[in-house]
């Protein structure tokens, strides 16, 4: 699943596409993707626990609060810092992306 990114720095707007890939649901409100961006690879691991929403990026050493999935700037502003910005923009969108399709999914089901 591919889904595009933009960072805004002063009046100039740069964008990129990140993709999405193997997305998996390791448990109740519990998920694992791997995403790309920029020539950056990130293997996420994030979710729903008693007190809110987690992101987990073993292989950098990295953890964090999360807002709602759909929550870029507190998201951004949390996952900004401790990885590079251009990767928290790139994190921070495929994160919107997978909120939103679930959102999808949630409401084709409710219509059922």
């Amino acid at each position: 699943m591919e889904f595009q990114c933009i960072k805004n720095t002063g009046r100039r707007k740069e964008k990129w596409i990140g993709e999405i890939k193997n997305i998996r649901q390791k448990g109740k409100n519990q998920y694992e993707m791997e995403v790309t961006g920029r020539g950056s690879y990130f293997h996420l691991l994030f979710g729903s626990h008693a007190y809110g929403n987690y992101l987990c990026i073993p292989s950098w050493d990295f953890g964090c609060e999360l807002s709602s999935f759909t929550d870029m700037f507190w998201n951004l502003e949390r996952i900004s810092t401790k990885i590079r910005i251009v990767d928290a923009t790139t994190i921070t969108y495929a994160l919107f992306t997978f909120g939103e399709y679930i959102k999808k999914i949630d409401k084709e089901i409710k219509n059922k």
